[in-house]
């Protein structure tokens, strides 16, 4: 991607409305087409727009939005109605004076069926990925299609699953990491538990290895206060239930951190 120095900078503005980990993990190239979905979302409720990425297999799919509450579930609930398995997946919150904060959320992604795996995604694909995420935001989609407790039951694995709270630097307990075996539409389950917990997603790194899902959520209560002490079990009971909907196919275990 060519940039005019006025692109450049326009980027690099962008870039500096998010996180460091956001300018750390992503090269001038990818930033300046983050940037462009961004610019061309306009009033739209969100955008999404693929970009070229070699860091993992699959398409590279960067999806924005107005931040909100059950946004990760919401996108999840999209990609499923697509047909899309996420490999990998980074949620940031972009700050901006005087706006709304807006969620810039990376996908890398690759078609759920096995035959379909070796082929991009396509840009008719990216299109009604975006009109599909635009429907449910607007509630003209019925989102029942994708709810895990209606889709095929998990199959069985021996795979341990493993939900902790890992404290902060601060002591707070505000990173959820959940350990467990790869599935269809795993992601979705796993942040519309957390969203009926009441809690809000405000970063995410989603990672794929084999046959093992390593997924970390950084989340506060709704109101943007901390998770208190007395929500985490609750919080870790309804993820290792999402994960195992039908009860007694794998073993879980629960670790919490006091």
């Amino acid at each position: 991607m060519s940039t005019s120095p006025d692109d450049s900078e326009d980027v690099r503005a962008f870039a500096a409305t998010l996180p460091e980990s956001y300018r750390r993990n992503f090269d001038l190239s990818a930033i300046g087409a983050h940037s462009k979905i961004a610019r061309e979302r306009e009033s739209a409720p969100a955008n999404v727009g693929s970009f070229f990425s070699s860091r993992v297999p699959g398409s590279a799919v960067c999806v924005v939005a107005d931040d909100r509450p059950g946004l990760l579930a919401t996108i999840s609930a999209a990609l499923v109605l697509c047909g899309l398995d996420v490999i990998e997946a980074e949620a940031y919150t972009r700050r901006v004076v005087d706006r709304t904060n807006e969620a810039v959320d990376v996908f890398w992604v690759r078609h759920e069926r096995e035959a379909q795996r070796k082929l991009r995604v396509s840009k008719d694909e990216i299109d009604l990925l975006r009109t599909t995420l635009i429907g449910l935001l607007e509630g003209k989609l019925d989102r029942r299609r994708a709810d895990p407790s209606v889709r095929p039951p998990p199959t069985p694995s021996a795979s341990e699953t493993v939900v902790r709270f890992i404290e902060g630097e601060d002591g707070v307990f505000s990173t959820l990491e959940v350990e467990t075996g790869d599935r269809s539409g795993l992601l979705l389950a796993l942040a519309q538990a957390l969203f009926q917990q009441r809690v809000q997603i405000i970063g995410s790194q989603v990672k794929t290895t084999g046959t093992r899902v390593f997924d970390r959520f950084h989340i506060v209560e709704f109101d943007g206060s901390p998770i208190s002490s007395s929500r985490r079990l609750d919080i870790q009971v309804a993820v290792i239930s999402a994960v195992d909907p039908v009860g007694d196919l794998q073993p879980a275990s629960a670790q919490l951190r006091s």
